[in-house]
């Protein structure tokens, strides 16, 4: 019965990643190759506005402030933006449509402020 079982779950793993229902993951936020730059990239597919909020850009993240970073949807529907960030240790937080704060999900370092909230940790060097 057991080997029934695995043999059931490797087919169907296997015919789940043929039709493109197992995604890759997306790696953490990273540094761009001789660019000096940090790309974010998330799938968030039922998302209308992506945005990034940290101590790197004074936490804004509405359309009207400056320094408010803003992704832009690819065309296989992933969220990016690459950014410069002067070298350091910074909390971030990803703000989906405006409202929702979340924790970045492919970061897996994270954070406590000082005051009982937790945010993403990035490291840039």
């Amino acid at each position: 019965m057991n080997k029934i079982f695995v043999f059931l779950c490797i087919f169907w793993l296997a015919g789940c990643a043929s039709l493109n229902l197992v995604k890759d993951r997306l790696p953490p936020p990273s540094p761009v190759a001789g660019s000096g730059e940090i790309l974010f990239q998330y799938d968030f597919p039922s998302a209308r506005t992506v945005s990034v909020a940290g101590e790197f850009n004074g936490w804004e993240w509405q359309s009207s402030q400056p320094r408010a970073i803003f992704l832009k949807k690819n065309e296989k529907g992933i969220w990016q933006a690459k950014v410069k960030i002067a070298p350091g240790r910074y909390q971030y937080k990803i703000v989906l449509d405006y409202q929702t704060w979340i924790l970045d999900p492919y970061n897996p370092y994270t954070i406590d402020d000082g005051r009982g909230n937790i945010n993403s940790l990035l490291v840039v060097k």
